[in-house]
C-alpha cells in the first residue's frame, strides 16, 4: 500500500506540474484515483469476504479431529466474533489488530459435509460450506514435494479414480496458500484455497494420505506448503534457531537479527553496508579515470538473510506461517536437492527446522517425518563405490537426525531419476507407514535395515542390523522403473530377486591400508557376510553411499531398503575425520583436475575469449593478451598468487594484488607468418599452478570483428585440432546475444571454455564456404597472402543502441535517454554515485517503513507476491549495451585490421534512418576506441538507400578510416558480394 500511494502522490504531482487546462487536469486526477485507489484500499488483493478469515478456512476444509481446532480471523478492534460448527458455539472479541481466536473442543470424525458459521455481533456473516472432520497433515519440501500427481507415476492412480463414482472416491483434499510466497518476516494475513482435484495434489503428500485413507477410512486433508528451489533453511522459523547451540544454527541466527530493525545487530551492519557501498562507488571511479573498465562489484552480500527471497526464513514466513497454528496430526518432509553439498549440516538444519515448527504451533512433540534424499541421475551414473561426498554426507545427517524425538525417516534411496523423479508413490506411502505405526497404533513395519555392529571372523566381516526381523532378501525396483512392463505399477514397487546374493554389488571392504575394495555379498538370516580376496584382515565396510538407484539392493520382509552407511574399526566414516582426501578406492582412479584448488580455479578466466587455439593475432602492431585478476573470479585461497605468461620470446611473472582487475602483456608487433606459436599463461598461489592454459597453433595475420545477422555454423568436431588452413573463424556458440551485464573474458555465460563448455566461442572452419565470414576471408588472404581471423558474432532484430556501450551512447544525441538510464549504474558516469546514494535511500526507507508495517501488521505493505527489495539496478529500464555486454565486451582491447557493420531494417524502422548517422558515427568512433588498435582500425558499414529509409543520411562524424555499402535490399545475400569488395577496396 506504501508504494501504491507514493504512486499516486507522484502523478498528482506530474500532473500540477504541467500547464493543462483546469479541466484535462481535474479528467486526468480522477482517472489516477479511479485506477490505483482501489488497489491501495486493497493492496491489489480479489475483493475480500465478508469476513476475513485466516487463510486455511474456507469451503471444503477438513478439520482435524480429537484435539482443540483453533479458529481465526480479523475484525474491526473490539468486535464481538461467534463461530458456530458440530454443535459447538465459541465466542472471541477481536483485539487492538482486529485480529480473533476461538478454539472448538475435540471434534469428531465426520466424512458428512457440514457448515460452519462465523458473525460479528450486529454485523456481518458467513457461511463456509462442506466442511470434514478427519486427520490433518502439513507437507512441506522443495520442488520434489511440490510436484504433482498428474506428472507423475501415479497417473495410474488418476486413471483409477476416473472410472470411480465419487461417492467411491477416497476422501482426500489439499490446501494451499495461493497469493504469497516468500517474505522477509511472518505474515498472517493471506489467501488460501481446499481443492478436491488430485492431479493437482503434490504426488508425495497424495501417496502419504492415500494410504492413511485406506487403513484409516476418514477424510484426509494435507496442508501443502511447498516450493521449488528452496532450502530448508527458507522453511525453518526464526524460532527454530532459538537457543540453539550449533555454531551453523547461530550464524543463521546472527543473521535474520541483521534484518530485524528493532535490534543493535541491525543498525551495525547496515551502516557497515552502506560504508562499503560507498567505498566501492569511490573505488570504481578511480578505475574509470584510469581508462579501465574492470570495476570491482559493489557489495552484493548485504547484511542479514537477504541472499534473495529463498533464503532463511522467507518460505517459511509467506507459504506455511499463514496456515499455522491450524490444528494438525503432524508433518512430512521431503528436500534435498538445494542442501546437497551442505553435508553434515543438514543435521542441524532438520534439528532447527522441526524445532522452529513444534515452537510456533505450540505443539513439543509434533510429529515430523522425514525422507532420506533419494538417487539422482541413470543408473549408469550410480557409483557402487564409497563416497563421503555433499549429498552422501547428508543422507547420514538425514539418518542421524532420527535422534530428534517423535520424528522418524523413511528411506527412497532404490528411487532414481532425474531432478523431479517420478515414482513418489512407494516414497509417500513409506512416510505413511510411521504415521500409522506411530500415531495410529497398527502394527507395520515403518523402518528398512540399517546398521547396527559388525565381527571379523578370518577374512569375514559379518554385519548386523536393527529392523532385520526374519531375515534380509535381495530386490530392486528397475524392473518397474518406467511402468512399461506388464507387472510394472511404475511406483518404484521392489521386486524380489530369489538367491540374489551375487547380484548385489553395493559392499565394499577396506584393511588397514584403508583401500577400498569391491566385495561379495552373503546373506545369512538377518545378518550379511561380505568377503572380498584383496583384504584379508577387513576392518572397514561400506555399502551404497554413492546412491543406490535401481540396482539389486539389500530388503528386509517389509520390503524396506537398507539405509547405507559406511564405518571404519567400528566407528562411522566422515569426512571430518577420514585421513585420506580422496578415499582410495580400488578401480577409481582420481583426475587431479577434479579436487583441490585445480577444481576450485576450472572457471578462472585466465586468458579472455579470443585467446584460444588456433587464433590469429593481428600483424605489425604490438599486440596485447589479457585475463582476469580480479579478486571475484577467485576462490577463498589465501597466499601469494601470481599469473605467468610466456609467448613468443617474452616471459612475464605478474603479481595479483588486491586492487587488481585484469592483467595484460602487450607484445612486439610481429610480422605476417602462419608459422605456429604457443601462448602459455597459469596462475599459481604460493607457488603451486592452481591453473594454466596452453594456447597453441597461433598465427598472425590480419584480424577482423565482424557484427552480423547471418548465423556462421561451425565444424565443431575440430576443437582443438591444429587448423592447418590460414583462414579461421570464431563464431557466436552461445544462445543468448543480449545480457544486462558485461561479460569480460567470455561470450557465453560460463567463463569455462571449450570442449568443456560447450557454449564457448573457439576457432575453427565455416561449415559451410558460402558463408559470409568464410567468402570475406578468402577474399583477403587471396589479396594478402596473409593468415586472415574474423570474428564474426552474429545476433538479428536489435538496434545500434544494443551494439554500443555506455560511454558510446553518450555520444548519440537520440539515445540521450537511455545513456541517462543506464549510465546509473555506470562508474566513470556523473549518474553512477547519484544513484548509489539512491539505492542506500531506497534501503533505510525499506527498513524505515516498509519491513517495520509489515512487521506491525502481519500483512504484506504492497500485496507483492514473492519479497522484493532494494537493487542498485532496480531504476534501469533499457535494454541499450546489452549486445555489446554478450558480443563485443570481452573482445575490447583486441588489436584488429577493421571492423565490419551490418545495418538491419530494426535498427531504422523506429524513425525511418533519420537518427541512423548520428548514431552510427557514435558507435564507430565508441569501436575504435574499444579495439585498441596502434594503427585505425577500419570501420565498414553498410547503410540502406532511400529506398529503404527515406529519411537517411550518411554518417558525416565518424573519425579515420571509414567506408559505407549502400543497401538496394534488407539481406544479407544480396549485399556480400558488394560488402567484400568494399573491404578489399578500401583496407587493401
Amino acid at each position: 500500500m506504501i508504494r501504491t500511494c507514493r504512486l499516486i502522490q507522484s502523478l498528482f504531482m506530474m500532473i500540477h506540474m504541467k500547464d493543462l487546462p483546469a479541466t484535462v487536469t481535474r479528467i486526468l486526477a480522477i482517472t489516477c484515483l479511479l485506477i490505483f485507489a482501489p488497489l491501495a484500499l486493497g493492496q491489489g488483493k480479489k475483493a475480500s469476504p465478508a469476513i476475513e478469515l485466516g487463510a486455511p478456512f474456507g469451503d471444503c476444509a477438513i478439520f482435524q479431529h480429537g484435539k482443540q481446532v483453533p479458529v481465526w480471523g480479523w475484525s474491526k478492534s473490539g468486535t464481538e466474533v461467534t463461530v458456530e460448527f458440530a454443535g459447538q458455539k465459541k465466542t472471541a472479541k477481536a483485539g487492538e489488530d482486529g485480529k480473533w481466536m476461538v478454539k472448538l473442543d475435540a471434534l469428531k470424525v465426520n466424512a458428512e459435509p457440514a457448515e460452519m458459521k462465523i458473525s460479528e455481533k450486529g454485523g456481518k456473516s458467513m457461511t463456509l460450506e462442506d466442511i470434514l472432520v478427519g486427520e490433518v497433515w502439513m507437507a512441506s519440501g522443495q520442488s520434489n514435494m511440490q510436484w504433482i500427481l498428474s506428472k507423475s507415476a501415479g497417473r495410474d492412480l488418476l486413471k483409477k479414480f476416473s472410472e470411480m463414482k465419487e461417492s467411491e472416491l477416497p476422501v482426500i483434499r489439499e490446501f494451499k496458500v495461493t497469493n504469497y510466497y516468500a517474505h522477509l518476516h511472518p505474515i498472517e494475513h493471506a489467501e488460501g484455497e481446499w481443492s478436491k482435484d488430485f492431479g493437482n495434489f503434490s504426488a508425495i503428500a497424495f501417496a502419504f494420505a492415500h494410504k492413511l485413507h485406506g487403513e484409516l477410512g476418514v477424510p484426509i486433508g494435507i496442508l501443502n506448503c511447498s516450493f521449488s528451489q528452496t532450502a530448508i533453511e527458507a522453511w525453518t522459523p526464526r524460532d527454530g534457531y532459538e537457543n540453539s547451540k550449533s555454531e551453523h544454527n547461530k550464524g543463521i541466527k546472527a543473521r535474520l537479527l541483521e534484518t530485524d530493525p528493532s535490534t543493535p545487530e541491525h543498525k551495525k551492519a547496515w551502516n557497515a553496508f552502506y560504508e562499503k557501498v560507498m567505498a566501492a562507488v569511490e573505488q570504481n571511479q578511480k578505475i574509470a579515470d584510469g581508462g579501465e573498465n574492470q570495476f570491482v562489484d559493489l557489495p552484493n552480500n548485504t547484511p542479514g538473510n537477504m541472499r534473495g527471497n529463498r533464503d532463511a526464513t522467507w518460505l517459511y514466513n509467506a507459504r506455511l506461517h499463514p496456515v499455522v497454528p491450524y490444528a494438525i496430526s503432524g508433518c512430512i518432509w521431503n528436500q534435498g536437492y538445494a542442501n546437497s553439498g551442505g553435508g553434515l549440516t543438514y543435521y542441524t538444519n532438520l534439528h532447527a527446522m522441526i524445532r522452529g515448527w513444534r515452537a510456533v504451533w505450540g505443539e513439543p512433540e509434533l510429529p515430523v517425518y522425514f525422507h532420506q534424499f533419494y538417487s539422482p541421475g541413470n543408473p549408469a551414473q550410480s557409483p557402487n563405490h564409497p563416497d563421503i561426498g555433499g549429498t552422501a554426507e547428508m543422507r547420514l545427517a538425514t539418518w542421524l537426525a532420527r535422534d530428534i524425538p517423535n520424528t522418524g525417516m523413511a528411506s527412497q534411496i532404490d528411487v532414481q531419476g532425474a531432478i523431479h523423479y517420478g515414482h513418489k508413490i512407494v516414497p509417500g506411502q513409506r512416510l505413511a507407514l510411521h504415521a500409522l505405526k506411530n500415531q495410529y497404533g497398527k502394527k507395520v513395519q515403518a523402518d528398512g535395515p540399517m546398521y547396527r555392529d559388525y565381527k571379523v571372523e578370518d577374512n569375514k566381516l559379518i554385519i548386523s542390523f536393527h529392523h532385520a526381523e526374519g531375515g534380509l532378501l535381495v530386490a530392486d525396483t528397475a524392473y518397474n522403473a518406467v511402468g512399461r512392463h506388464d507387472d510394472s505399477t511404475g511406483f518404484a514397487d521392489p521386486k524380489i530377486i530369489e538367491n540374489g546374493d551375487d547380484k548385489v554389488t553395493l559392499f565394499y571392504l577396506a584393511g588397514e591400508d584403508r583401500v577400498w575394495h569391491p566385495a561379495k555379498v552373503k546373506i545369512e538370516g538377518d545378518k550379511v557376510v561380505v568377503t572380498s580376496k584383496a583384504v584379508k584382515k577387513p576392518m572397514g565396510v561400506a555399502y551404497g553411499t554413492g546412491g543406490i538407484g535401481f540396482q539389486p539392493n539389500l530388503y528386509n520382509k517389509a520390503l524396506l531398503p537398507t539405509t547405507p552407511f559406511i564405518v571404519y574399526d567400528h566407528k562411522r566414516v566422515t569426512s571430518r575425520d577420514w585421513p585420506d582426501a580422496p578415499m582410495k578406492i580400488i578401480g577409481v582412479e582420481l583426475d587431479p583436475s577434479s579436487v583441490g584448488l585445480v577444481y576450485d580455479y576450472r572457471k578462472f578466466p585466465i586468458l579472455s575469449a579470443q585467446f584460444r587455439h588456433n587464433c590469429v593475432l593481428q600483424a605489425d602492431q604490438p599486440v596485447t593478451i589479457w585475463g582476469a585478476a580480479a579478486r571475484q573470479y577467485f576462490p577463498h585461497a589465501e597466499g601469494k598468487k601470481v599469473i605467468h605468461f610466456s609467448f613468443n620470446g617474452t616471459e612475464k611473472d605478474i603479481p595479483v594484488t588486491k586492487d587488481m582487475t585484469i592483467w595484460k602483456v602487450t607484445v612486439p608487433a610481429m610480422k605476417a607468418s602462419a608459422e605456429p606459436k604457443t601462448i602459455k599463461v597459469s596462475l599459481s598461489i604460493d607457488g603451486e599452478t592452481v591453473h594454466e592454459r596452453v594456447v597453441e597453433n597461433v598465427v598472425v595475420g590480419d584480424v577482423w570483428y565482424v557484427a552480423g545477422a547471418q548465423d556462421i555454423k561451425m565444424k565443431k568436431e575440430e576443437y582443438g585440432v591444429p587448423i592447418k588452413a590460414p583462414i579461421r573463424i570464431m563464431a557466436r556458440m552461445a544462445k543468448g546475444v543480449k545480457s544486462p551485464r558485461e561479460r569480460p573474458y567470455s561470450v557465453a555465460t560460463s567463463t569455462t571454455p571449450a570442449p568443456g563448455n560447450r557454449f564457448a566461442s573457439y576457432w575453427g572452419e565455416a561449415e559451410r564456404e558460402d558463408a559470409f565470414a568464410a567468402k570475406l576471408a578468402k577474399a583477403i588472404h587471396e589479396k594478402t597472402g596473409k593468415p586472415v581471423g574474423i570474428i564474426y558474432m552474429d545476433s538479428s532484430g536489435n538496434e545500434l543502441k544494443h551494439w554500443m556501450d555506455v560511454p558510446t551512447l553518450a555520444n548519440a544525441p537520440s539515445l540521450k535517454a537511455d545513456y541517462e538510464d543506464i549510465a546509473a549504474i555506470t562508474p566513470g558516469t556523473p549518474f553512477y554515485k547519484k544513484n548509489a546514494e539512491r539505492y542506500i535511500d531506497a534501503w533505510k526507507t525499506y527498513w524505515g517503513e516498509y519491513i517495520p508495517e509489515m512487521i506491525a501488521t502481519m500483512s504484506v505493505p504492497d500485496g507483492a507476491a514473492w519479497g522484493s527489495y532494494p537493487q542498485f539496478s532496480g531504476s534501469v529500464e533499457t535494454d541499450a549495451t546489452s549486445v555489446y555486454n554478450c558480443l563485443l565486451a570481452c573482445f575490447r582491447r583486441t588489436q584488429v585490421k577493421g571492423m565490419i557493420f551490418m545495418t538491419e531494417k530494426s535498427m531504422v524502422m523506429n524513425h525511418d534512418g533519420a537518427h541512423l548517422a548520428g548514431e552510427m558515427s557514435a558507435l564507430a568512433n565508441g569501436w575504435k576506441r574499444l579495439f585498441k588498435s596502434e594503427k585505425d582500425p577500419h570501420f565498414i558499414y553498410t547503410i540502406p538507400s532511400k529506398a529503404l529509409a527515406a529519411r537517411i543520411s550518411k554518417p558525416a562524424d565518424i573519425r579515420g578510416y571509414s567506408a559505407s555499402y549502400e543497401l538496394s535490399a534488407w539481406s544479407v545475400n544480396e549485399c556480400v558480394e558488394g560488402l567484400i569488395r568494399t573491404v578489399i577496396e578500401t583496407a587493401y
